[in-house]
């Protein structure tokens, strides 16, 4: 008899997620290794996106457990059942996933309480260019993938990847692999010469990795390749180098390439290492960069050397760099390029909820229109209970008073942090979960840093009105996700000194009144009082922290650090008071 009945019910259970799921469409896409995230996309649409360093607090949330935290966030969220999901996709780094893809998946039913859907392994880089291609607005684009490593093919491991993407497809064109390298890159016998092994020393490495071995040579950390970014602008390449040649991806690129040459320097010029690095570190920095751009741009012009393609689709870690995908912009035939704001592994989930989507449903059209605002929010109940129990003074303001009294307060060069709305995808702060003050002044650099404890080397990015990003910046396209650092134009350079860099660039975000309205009421009532509709934007964290999440997140960071006012929805806290 309990035989029959736990058959019945098992029947019961598959005809009501068979019913649900012809109500929804559903999958749910994973990444597991560092960046771990959580995606959903539901009836085609990517609807939902979330770090998991978001909720567990820990920096790039490196770790082999399937982000669960986050998963139940995002369904928690989207209102969704784990019986209504149709489909889960899967991604990891340094693998072969299908090796590894049974028991994972024996362990997400059992967790999940799900059984008979499919979990679909996707590929490192497959994973990179569906997260790119389907978040862009183009039909045909040709893909580009360039991280550290993706996962193991053969006896190697990806470096990088072109994709062509065409009404909805994607087709792997060339793939350049590398070898298996050392276990802790961020070890001395990685990037010092004298602790290399020889057998080491021509092995291949990927694009990423040569700027991420050149990142540890000048003293930074994993995850620290912006650091390099900005430090690059302060001085001039080390030395002078010829731009490659090669086709496609048929080159090499070697561990001890560069380094050896860094060597010379130090050998010619009779220093120390100690010595080297404490007197051309920028240099360093800046050949690093020399480097990544020089590659990328030998790539993409052999490819596209006629310009068949007008677009270009670009994920994984080396897209985080915005003075790289400023000189793409320049110096390559495209008329128009996207990167998916979350472009490093903390995307790979949307790629694989989307390849995942392809697989057990029917095809997903390319669409921007979801970006960027994919996390999650938090109620007014959940605010106030907060703020009660941190007995923190407060008041809640509509939109227009509070616009009215933020733009007065930022032009006497206040400083708010501000948590509004449903959180952005990826690393960069895009007003949701940012502080923002007045771009105006050239000691706001100084005291943002200070505030923050960043070295002060660091730049700050403006953001603009969309209407306004072409008055002051020389943007060749807009630029939505702080992800180009073009010139400011030379009459506002002075004027708009706290987010103009060293090198005159800025890492532009423009906003859309469409897509955040009390942002862009905020810039114009800024713009009103000081002529300028410019603010500065930086991400809502304490260095060595993630960007706050939750109502929580944000007051600790507010009470440890010198910000005069938090905003927490239409919720104003002053700290003098």
């Amino acid at each position: 008899m309990l035989d029959i009945f736990r058959f019945a019910k098992k029947l019961y259970v598959q005809a009501l997620r068979n019913i649900l799921s012809m109500i929804h469409k559903i999958t749910l896409g994973i990444h597991i290794g560092h960046d771990r995230s959580a995606a959903i996309v539901r009836d085609g649409k990517l609807i939902a996106h979330l770090a998991q360093e978001r909720i567990d607090r820990i920096k790039h949330s490196n770790s082999p457990e399937i982000p669960y935290e986050a998963i139940k966030k995002l369904l928690e969220w989207c209102n969704i059942k784990p019986d209504q999901i149709s489909g889960i996709g899967i991604s990891y780094t340094n693998v072969v996933i299908e090796d590894i893809l049974n028991q994972l998946s024996d362990e997400l039913r059992a967790t999940l309480g799900i059984n008979d859907i499919p979990i679909i392994g996707v590929g490192h880089h497959l994973a990179h260019a569906y997260s790119t291609y389907f978040t862009s607005d183009f039909n045909k684009s040709l893909i580009l993938v360039a991280d550290g490593a993706g996962d193991i093919v053969g006896a190697k491991i990806e470096a990088e990847s072109i994709y062509t993407g065409h009404a909805g497809k994607i087709k792997l064109e060339e793939q350049r692999l590398q070898d298996f390298g050392l276990m802790k890159t961020d070890r001395r016998n990685s990037f010092y010469p004298d602790y290399m092994h020889q057998l080491d020393l021509n092995k291949e490495i990927s694009i990423g990795r040569k700027y991420e071995q050149l990142t540890y040579l000048i003293g930074f950390k994993h995850g620290e390749a912006g650091k390099t970014m900005g430090l690059a602008s302060y001085a001039k390449p080390l030395m002078e180098l010829e731009q490659p040649t090669f086709s496609g991806l048929d080159f090499s690129l070697t561990y001890q390439e560069y380094l050896d040459k860094v060597n010379e320097f130090r050998v010619q010029h009779r220093l120390s290492w100690y010595e080297l690095l404490s007197t051309q570190k920028e240099s360093i920095a800046s050949l690093a960069q020399l480097i990544a751009e020089n590659y990328i741009l030998t790539i993409l012009n052999s490819i596209n050397s006629k310009g068949d393609y007008s677009d270009l689709c670009l994920a994984g870690g080396v897209f985080l760099n915005c003075l790289l995908n400023q000189r793409i912009l320049e110096k390559a035939k495209f008329k128009r390029i996207h990167i998916i704001p979350a472009a490093g592994d903390d995307g790979q989930s949307v790629g694989t909820a989307i390849y995942a989507y392809h697989q057990v449903f029917e095809g997903i059209n390319p669409s921007s229109a979801p970006l960027p605002y994919l996390g999650i929010s938090h109620s007014d109940m959940a605010i106030e209970e907060r703020l009660k129990y941190f007995k923190l003074p407060f008041q809640k303001l509509n939109d227009s008073d509070l616009c009215a009294f933020l733009a007065k307060s930022l032009s006497e060069g206040q400083t708010v942090g501000m948590m509004r709305g449903r959180s952005e995808m990826g690393p960069r702060a895009l007003c949701h979960r940012s502080i923002i003050t007045d771009s105006r002044p050239e000691s706001m650099k100084d005291k943002l840093n200070k505030l923050k404890g960043r070295e002060l080397f660091r730049p700050f990015a403006p953001v603009v009105t969309a209407e306004d990003e072409f008055k002051y910046f020389e943007l060749i396209q807009s630029s939505p996700y702080m992800l180009l650092a073009t010139k400011t134009k030379e009459q506002y350079k002075e004027a708009l000194a706290a987010v103009t860099h060293v090198d005159g660039t800025a890492r532009v975000q423009s906003v859309l009144k469409e897509h955040d309205p009390f942002m862009h009421q905020l810039l114009e009532s800024f713009k009103s009082l000081t002529g300028y509709s410019v603010l500065l934007n930086t991400s809502f964290n304490i260095a060595g922290d993630p960007i706050v999440e939750s109502p929580h997140d944000a007051i600790s960071a507010f009470l440890n650090c010198d910000l005069d006012l938090l905003v927490m929805e239409n919720y104003l806290v002053i700290k003098s008071k």
